[in-house]
This record gives C-alpha cells, sequence and structure tokens, in this order.
C-alpha cells in the first residue's frame, strides 16, 4: 500500500513531496529480523520536527501508525505507539514475498480549530475541523523483501555465477555488484573447473578453492560500509540477509560483531568448506588405493 503524493486532501498533510508544510519534516525507519518464536519483528523509528503534531501526540490527540499488508497471504494488520521508537510482531509464515508497510501520524480523536505555523502560505491564517483517524503525516517505504529460497546455508554455490575472463593469465575477480556473486577465472582455470565441477567428489575442493575465498572477500565489503551499501538491493545480499534471518539471527548485528572475521563468517555460512576439502581428498585417495 502506498499514498500517491499527488493524492488530495482538504487540509494540509506532511510527507516528502508534498508543499502543504514550509520547513517540518517526517520520516520513519523499519528494520526486521526473526525472533526465536518464529514470529517477524520489525523494529520501527518515527521522527518529526513539527511542533503541532508532537503536542498532539504527547496529549493523546495522534498516535504513530505503521500499516502492514502482504498480498499473497491476505495479512492485513495496523501497530500504534505513542513514543517514536517501538517494536512489533507478526508470525512470520503470514508474510511471503514482500512485506508492504506505511509509517502514518492519525488522529485518535476528532479535533476542531487545528493550525500549524509551518503550513505554506496556501494555508496561512486557516484552521481546520478534522475527524478520528485523519491523516496528519505519512511516509511510503519500498517492499520488505522475503525471498522463496532463502536458505543459501544448506547450497551456498547458488548465490554465485562463475564466468570465463577472456585472457588465459588474468588473476581471478569478484564482483559483488549483480544479483549473483561473478567469479571470473581465467580462460585455462576456467576449463579446469568445467572439467571438474560436474564430479560430486571435487564439488567440496571447488568450492573451498573458488566460493570460500570469494565469501570471504564479501563478508570483508559487507563490514566496510553501513547499511550495506551499495549491495542492499541486490539479489544474492537479501538472499544472504533472509537466511541469517531463519536462524533468527540479525545479520547487522552479527557481523558487525568484533570477534566475527571475514573468515569466520565465510567458514560458518560454508559450514567448515577446507574441513570438508580434506575429506574429499581423503575419501578421494582412499578409494585409488583399495
Amino acid at each position: 500500500m502506498k499514498i500517491n503524493v499527488d493524492r488530495l486532501y482538504t487540509y494540509p498533510v506532511l510527507a516528502e513531496g508534498r508543499d502543504d508544510y514550509k520547513t517540518c519534516k517526517f520520516s520513519a525507519k523499519v528494520n526486521y529480523f526473526s525472533d526465536a518464536t518464529d514470529n517477524l519483528v520489525l523494529d520501527v523509528d518515527f521522527s518529526t520536527n513539527c511542533a503541532e503534531i508532537k503536542n498532539l501526540i504527547a496529549d493523546g490527540k495522534a498516535e504513530y501508525l505503521l500499516h502492514t499488508e502482504c498480498q499473497l497471504t491476505a495479512l492485513r494488520k495496523n501497530f500504534t505507539s505513542a513514543v517514536e521508537k517501538f517494536s512489533c510482531k507478526i508470525p512470520f509464515n503470514s508474510v511471503k514475498q514482500n512485506l508492504e508497510c506505511l509509517a502514518l501520524i492519525v488522529l485518535t480523536e476528532d479535533l476542531k480549530n487545528f493550525s500549524c505555523k509551518d503550513w505554506s502560505e496556501d494555508f496561512d491564517w486557516l484552521k481546520f475541523d478534522l475527524k478520528k483517524g485523519n491523516v496528519l503525516a505519512y511516509q511510503n517505504f519500498q517492499p520488505l523483501p522475503f525471498p522463496d529460497d532463502p536458505n543459501i546455508f544448506k547450497n551456498v554455490a547458488s548465490i554465485f555465477s562463475i564466468y570465463k575472463r577472456p585472457v588465459d593469465d588474468e588473476p581471478f575477480e569478484v564482483d559483488l555488484s549483480q544479483n549473483k556473486i561473478k567469479i571470473g577465472l581465467s580462460k585455462k582455470d576456467y576449463l579446469l573447473y568445467r572439467r571438474y565441477s560436474s564430479s560430486p567428489d571435487m564439488q567440496p575442493i571447488l568450492n573451498a578453492m573458488i566460493i570460500f575465498p570469494a565469501l570471504v572477500y564479501v563478508f570483508a565489503e559487507l563490514q566496510a560500509y553501513e547499511d550495506f551499501n551499495p549491495y542492499g538491493s541486490t539479489d544474492w545480499f537479501l538472499s544472504l540477509k533472509a537466511a541469517y534471518r531463519r536462524k533468527k539471527i540479525n545479520m547487522a548485528e552479527y557481523i558487525d560483531m568484533e570477534e566475527n572475521t571475514p573468515i569466520k563468517l565465510a567458514q560458518e555460512v560454508m559450514n567448515l568448506p577446507t574441513t570438508k576439502a580434506l575429506e574429499s581428498i581423503r575419501h578421494n585417495d582412499a578409494a585409488e588405493d583399495s
């Protein structure tokens, strides 16, 4: 659900893209993760510098409201608060693919003669009689994504794509700007990779040699950027984030812990790839000796 910026109201409304107010702002942020009881937890942070609206909230005449919807599951739920920061929960199985959110400030009772010193010239000296439920401010959000198959912990290679570089002796390279993490191998290395990649016995070895160092680089890059920019909208990032959420882990907080180095994080996601590779070598060696 979104409110079109061109929507007509009979009174001033505070929102980005509207010119009803001269300097006042309204903003909201939503972060989300799963808790230990398989609920989706939404951490909400509202903010406005409009004194008149803040006074209405303080007096209980208005409130912050987060509206949530999921079209595929017919979920429609509102969460209200008198304070700027609050948390709310939705059963995780009631959301599929996307959760749409809309932040609002709404009246909790009828209000007479409302005015604001920050209104634009069009509303100078005017006062409005408003009804309970009328919107005073709003902010649209992009839908929160929930990939259908987020469990890359079982198949980490699914978020990678390996391609051939045009020169024989070019070094290994990693590109994180695409929807899959792209690993470029030299022509010679790529041909060898293709030769052995179809062998189940060779897969752990190839993963340790190619996927694992690339994943170390991925986590080093994520730790280097606040809010994970510029990778936050890529499919590989959303899949990785969803996989952590399925494991009841807040990804942002977890990878920011001092003890969680990129190499440790990569080993956890791949479930000790070096050990798997060495075990595969031992198994192959034993098979040749028998």
